[in-house]
């Protein structure tokens, strides 16, 4: 048989250690008697044990000091600064509409009406830059406002970039709001709404850093054009 060279620690959620000999029933607590949280002595993600005093002769000190990695699968311990929660947005680096809007819906848990009003505040926000009226909505207004050339609000180098970033909103409107609008309420958790709020302060930022320079030759060209087909 072979011997093992550690024994294992005992360290609470909060990652103060409780024992490194949790071999020894006397030395483990159920609780950690500084913080009141719950102890763990193997790894959330793959059951290894934490390691703790060395059993293959006398090392001075305290023993181990607590890790923030299994070594096994290499994945943070819950008390990591690595594995803090990432659901929160931060609102300091969003647009001031979309905090307004958006971020009490997610901060109460309604996800679901979180997404759909970020997606309003998008939508208006291309509405009112590119002149349009309330007749055009959804990713029919992003095709619209962002097709190559022609569309007001377009930008990029190429006709291939602008054609992607056409895509881009108009993609984020059909497969980031739609399902949270109609068939996968279910699906709109917190880690998603997370995420898309994020995705359409990123297509806002786009959108105004892109756009103000050429936006007003592009509505008179579209105007233009749309006086030549009506008289066709």
């Amino acid at each position: 048989m072979v011997r093992k060279e550690y024994d294992v620690m005992q360290v609470c959620l909060e990652g103060h250690k409780i024992t490194g000999a949790y071999s020894n029933p006397e030395f483990r607590q159920p609780a950690c008697e500084e913080c009141g949280s719950d102890t763990i002595h193997q790894c959330p993600n793959c059951d290894a044990d934490i390691k703790g005093r060395y059993l293959g002769g006398v090392i001075g000190g305290t023993g181990p000091e607590v890790k923030e990695f299994c070594d096994r699968c290499g994945e943070p311990y819950p008390w990591a600064d690595e594995a803090e929660d990432f659901t929160e947005v931060d609102s300091s680096v969003l647009d001031n509409e979309l905090v307004e809007r958006s971020i009490s819906q997610y901060e109460s848990g309604h996800y679901q009406s979180a997404v759909q009003s970020a997606f309003i505040v998008l939508e208006e926000r291309v509405r009112d830059r590119g002149n349009f009226g309330r007749d055009i909505h959804g990713s029919d207004l992003m095709t619209e406002a962002f097709t190559p050339e022609r569309g007001p609000l377009s930008f990029g180098e190429t006709g291939s970039e602008q054609e992607g970033v056409m895509f881009l909103y108009r993609g984020a409107m059909q497969s980031l709001r739609n399902p949270a609008s109609h068939r996968f309420i279910e699906e709109v958790d917190e880690e998603y709404a997370r995420d898309v709020i994020h995705t359409v302060n990123l297509l806002l930022r786009l959108m105004e850093s892109n756009t103000s320079s050429d936006t007003t030759s592009k509505l008179e060209q579209r105007a233009e054009s749309d006086a030549v087909n009506s008289d066709n």
